[in-house]
């Protein structure tokens, strides 16, 4: 592969491709070497040849050991990674929530190297990466605000399509912090994209389609003040009720996991952070992942929360206490079939973490304590 001089280290990525065995990548600068070289009469040297050492081009997630207390949430948050489910946490300001955002990455499964190419492809397209060298090798985590417009954040603009935030966060994880200041509009545009992993982007120059598989992690207060429920709370009853409705059905039901998170005790707030804890937990992810590419071997599934609505019973396999336990909480909260639906797939997921073949009552039991009810949840 003849490139221009000073992009052979991006270009050198796609040997970490299958079936680009034995390629090489050979830097020139000038248009005279390529024709010099095609008549024999100019050597190319391999830019391999002292070895290419690349730059990371996404910074590296914080420990989840540096997280005070939350340990509710922080248990939410490995759910979420291990079973590729979204989560929803609701909270008052300054309690964690977008640091937690921030370390979801580092529990991530590690990117394969295909993976790392397709990656680095799109952040290179998006005008990402200034300078050759970088790549990115770890999951990105992009983090949106509110204000941002509903191109930037899907992608468009005029003329060709450009790709947008989620596009950037494909593989990763897309953090709307305060979710429910977003615009409606631009929260409906994201329903698709969250349901078929691509988007589709048409403009007068063309139709484009790009990836954006991602695990969405979103936040928001309880109120406008961001102080429900204590003595704090500045919000009338109809304030509260009015703010919380601001997220339509159809966004909720796309979030499987809701967590919300307490006001630190004293103790909580001066306990010493600890390292290596997002280490140990991408360790129980990925033993949960691999049991659920066995599971879904030959299927186009790639986790749990993936999994079609009709073959729950396929994949859910309870023992006869955990379906016991299953049916009384499906027949004592009057659950809808999504509602139970996405109850048997994080029961599952909790499952794969504890590593058992079956659904026990423990897994349902933790798992309604995510799925059912909360802030913004009825029964069902």
């Amino acid at each position: 592969m003849i490139v221009p001089a000073g992009n052979e280290k991006e270009c050198a990525l796609i040997l970490a491709k299958g079936g680009h065995e034995g390629c090489g990548v050979f830097p020139v600068g000038k248009l005279e070497e390529v024709i010099a070289f095609f008549r024999g009469q100019h050597r190319l040297t391999d830019a391999r040849k002292n070895g290419i050492k690349f730059e990371e081009a996404v910074e590296k997630a914080p420990d989840f050991g540096r997280i005070k207390g939350q340990a509710l949430a922080k248990r939410a948050a490995m759910i979420s990674a291990a079973g590729g489910h979204n989560l929803l946490m609701i909270g008052p300001p300054g309690e964690g929530k977008s640091m937690l955002a921030k370390a979801m990455p580092g529990i991530l499964p590690r990117l394969r190297d295909a993976e790392k190419v397709l990656l680095t492809r799109i952040h290179s397209a998006c005008g990402k990466l200034e300078r050759d060298g970088l790549a990115v090798t770890r999951r990105p985590m992009r983090s949106i605000h509110h204000t941002a417009s509903k191109n930037a954040i899907i992608g468009g603009g005029s003329g060709v399509p450009r790709p947008g935030e989620i596009t950037l966060a494909h593989l990763g994880v897309l953090f709307l912090d305060e979710i429910a200041e977003f615009q409606r509009a631009t929260l409906e545009a994201l329903r698709q994209p969250i349901e078929d992993g691509v988007v589709h982007l048409t403009r007068v120059q063309g139709a484009m389609q790009f990836p954006c598989k991602f695990t969405l992690v979103a936040a928001m207060n309880p109120c406008p003040c961001g102080y429900a429920g204590s003595e704090n709370c500045r919000c009338s009853k109809a304030d509260v009720e009015k703010y919380q409705q601001r997220l339509s059905g159809p966004i909720l039901d796309r979030i499987d996991l809701q967590v919300e998170l307490k006001p630190l005790t004293v103790d909580e707030r001066f306990a010493a952070s600890e390292e290596g804890v997002s280490s140990r937990m991408r360790a129980q992810v990925e033993r949960a992942r691999d049991r659920q590419d066995q599971r879904y071997e030959g299927t186009q599934i790639p986790f749990n929360a993936a999994m079609p609505g009709g073959h729950i019973g396929d994949y859910c396999q309870f023992s006869a206490a955990g379906l016991e336990t299953f049916r009384g909480v499906v027949a004592s909260r009057t659950l809808s079939t999504r509602s139970m639906d996405r109850l048997a797939k994080v029961a599952r997921t909790i499952a794969d973490l504890g590593e058992s073949a079956a659904v026990e009552p423990p897994h349902v039991q933790e798992a309604t304590t995510f799925v059912i009810g909360g802030v913004l949840r009825d029964s069902s």
